[in-house]
């Protein structure tokens, strides 16, 4: 059962970095500043920040709102970036 829970936690770990590191770059391809997201979606810059840097925990009803300024499918949050995307990331 600890091992479970355990292994639960890793995904949850890599999933929240994946998802922070993807709106990241998004935003950065965008050229969208933190502040700029952030009122676009009816959030707060601070929270932007929390949740690129894998702090924040953000509701689905906030990744929709996130997802539809980026103009992405809520999917294209969570998925893989490539090495190049990484790259070019804006910096926090």
């Amino acid at each position: 059962m600890e091992s479970m829970l355990r292994q639960m936690g890793q995904k949850y770990d890599q999933i929240r970095k994946q998802l922070a590191l993807n709106i990241r770059a998004m935003r950065g391809r965008k050229g969208l500043s933190q502040e700029d997201l952030a009122f676009a979606a009816g959030l707060d810059r601070t929270y932007i920040s929390q949740v690129e840097r894998c702090v924040g925990n953000p509701s689905l009803k906030v990744l929709c709102s996130i997802a539809m300024v980026l103009e992405v499918d809520i999917q294209e949050l969570f998925d893989a970036v490539a090495d190049s995307a990484l790259q070019a990331l804006p910096p926090a």
